[in-house]
């Protein structure tokens, strides 16, 4: 490549480009982390989900709610990589100042289990399936919430260039009998 169009050359000095929000819109009860951007987004419709409240060692005997109701989806990335235990506490904040009671949080493999970011991420029982971008490491927050019908869960992942958000809101919920 010898010779750069000028376009080119001005977009290669720019440096990287960062993306803008994918369609889509914070849920009502739940602002992002400032500086977040959508990367997925389902917006609410009825479906089911289960949100775990415990240590999930074993997908399939993980310990949680199966329910049904208005699901929201949510997928964000904030780049560059910043501590999740910040994003956590953020999130935290906003919960509690909302009203919401925490149900169940971690950090860490070991209080998380082995298998919670694979039962949310890739289990297509809490995220859909290839919904949310993940990224597999010792850095991971989770925390489930509620606040009358309306439940929230958020998994927080800090990755070497950028930390993801991955945020389940589900109003109107009620237990789903045909899968607990």
């Amino acid at each position: 490549m010898r010779h750069l169009t000028p376009l080119l050359a001005v977009l290669l000095l720019a440096g990287p480009v960062r993306a803008a929000d994918s369609d889509g819109a914070d849920h009502a009860a739940l602002p992002r982390y400032p500086g977040a951007e959508i990367a997925n987004y389902r917006g609410a419709s009825v479906d089911n989900i289960f949100l775990p409240t415990a240590t999930v060692a074993a997908e399939a005997r993980a310990a949680g709610q199966a329910l049904s109701g208005n699901v929201t989806h949510i997928d964000y990335r904030i780049t560059p990589a910043i501590g999740a235990l910040g994003v956590a506490r953020h999130y935290e904040g906003v919960l509690q100042s909302g009203g919401f009671r925490i149900l169940f949080a971690c950090a860490g493999i070991d209080r998380c289990g082995r298998d919670m970011g694979s039962l949310i991420l890739n289990s297509g029982r809490v995220a859909p399936t290839g919904f949310a971008d993940g990224i597999f490491r010792d850095g991971l927050r989770v925390i489930v919430a509620e606040r009358g019908a309306t439940k929230v869960l958020l998994h927080i992942v800090e990755g070497p260039d950028r930390t993801l958000v991955y945020e389940a809101v589900v109003d109107d919920t009620a237990v789903d009998t045909a899968s607990s």
